[in-house]
């Protein structure tokens, strides 16, 4: 089957399986403004007429009470500053949903895109081009504002982001105890004299058999988990098992552990129950340190080199405007507002989330938090959580295999090999 009619075929099952689905939410956001504000063309970025009682079509998922209290005071701020109006959607399973709606031609006028969905929505020509100059795209990390872009066209602007990061445990665990390299940090003899400082029972590190976890990992020496066309595995290319030998090697000796391996759920629980002394995880667990673990006492380091580079995994959600919109000059004041210092610092505050531009991580002082900082230092290296469309059938064939090494039934080249093979046979 061909690429494209693949694709369609996605929208299409979308399309059907949503029809006459009840899972959205509407409300309207009902603020009138004294004030209007200026705004932009959309697609040359020059001065728009007044838009002061425009109204736009707001589609983002979900989220906690500090995320939604916060969304609804951007909404209305927003009013207040420009003049334009809005009616937020809040869907319940975005990517399945946002899918059925472009399709019926009932997407919001701008709308959440997460970076690991982008290419798909870019290819399909569903995303208007945003103007970089307007949007101020170069005071956004480079890792983040890269994520949304191809053959130098800007498709959507990054409203926040997390990266993942070493949380460690200080009752057994000091800084000078943290190594330099991952060479080292998986290494049977580092491993060991961690463990004897622990109590029997608790395990040293945990990790995830998640390619999401592991893209920085296995492209650090530039070698792709994709094929030339950006869509067959390459799982079995020899450097890319090189490149994580140090932690299969180390999982295969029992040294390292999965949450599961312990019956945790996720490496949060290990470590606030500690049962694990220390973890890789992203800045969304130090809500639940504080929240569920609060007499834990850890701190977070930057994660160790590889092969001499830094490097870490970065997540993040953009906003972007529907290409069929016909309020497309509004929509691009809301992504100016939003991404913009007042809607950015606010919506950052209020949902607990790192900015996005490094001017406001700055003005927020956010670098300055020895929990946080960690975190904001890999925005500038990160490898986002993003490689073509075909990666949820890699991954998935690459997560089926994993353990086929760890146990020792097959060689790690063998397994990746495997891996590819059976994931290319899929996706062809």
């Amino acid at each position: 089957m061909k690429r494209i009619s693949t694709l369609a075929l996605a929208f299409a099952i979308s399309a059907m399986m949503l029809a006459g689905c009840g899972n959205v939410s509407e409300t309207k956001s009902t603020q009138s403004a004294p004030t209007s504000g200026e705004t932009t063309n959309a697609s040359t970025g020059k001065e728009a007429p007044d838009l002061k009682g425009k109204t736009i079509k707001v589609g983002r998922w979900g989220g906690n009470d500090g995320e939604n209290t916060t969304f609804a005071i951007l909404l209305a701020n927003f009013t207040t500053d420009t003049g334009i109006k809005t009616e937020e959607k809040v869907y319940t399973d975005f990517t399945t949903q946002i899918k059925a709606d472009l399709v019926a031609g009932l997407a919001p006028d701008v709308f959440y895109v997460d970076a690991y969905m982008a290419p798909f929505f870019i290819n399909q020509d569903v995303l208007a081009e945003i103007d970089p100059a307007f949007v101020e795209a170069d005071k956004f990390y480079v890792p983040l504002i890269s994520a949304f872009q191809k053959d130098g066209k800007l498709y959507s602007v990054p409203k926040d982001y997390s990266t993942l990061a070493l949380y460690y445990n200080t009752k057994w665990i000091t800084a000078g105890d943290i190594p330099k390299t991952q060479e080292e940090l998986y290494s049977t003899e580092y491993l060991d004299n961690i463990l004897a400082k622990l109590p029997n029972g608790i395990a040293a590190l945990t990790y995830n058999q998640d390619m999401a976890r592991l893209l920085d990992m296995m492209q650090i020496d530039g070698t792709s988990v994709l094929q030339a066309d950006n869509r067959k595995s390459n799982l079995g290319d020899p450097k890319i098992a090189a490149n994580i030998k140090p932690l299969v090697d180390a999982a295969a000796a029992k040294k390292i552990v999965t949450p599961a391996d312990i019956g945790t759920g996720w490496n949060g629980e290990a470590f606030g129950n500690e049962q694990a002394a220390m973890v890789i995880e992203g800045n969304w667990m130090l809500g639940t340190m504080k929240s569920q673990f609060p007499d834990i006492q850890f701190e977070v380091a930057e994660l160790p080199t590889l092969i001499g580079k830094k490097s870490t995994m970065v997540y993040t959600v953009g906003w972007s405007i529907n290409s069929r919109s016909k309020e497309k000059d509004a929509a691009l004041a809301w992504i100016k507002y939003v991404t913009g210092t007042k809607g950015m610092t606010t919506w950052c505050t209020g949902a607990g989330v790192l900015p996005s531009r490094g001017d406001i991580a700055a003005s927020m002082n956010v670098d300055q938090d020895p929990e946080l900082a960690p975190h904001i230092a890999g925005a500038e290296y990160a490898t986002p959580w993003q490689k073509g469309e075909s990666m949820d059938i890699v991954n998935n064939e690459f997560m089926n295999y994993f353990n086929s090494a760890v146990r020792g039934e097959m060689s790690l080249e063998d397994m990746m090999k495997k891996a590819q093979d059976e994931a290319n046979k899929q996706i062809q």
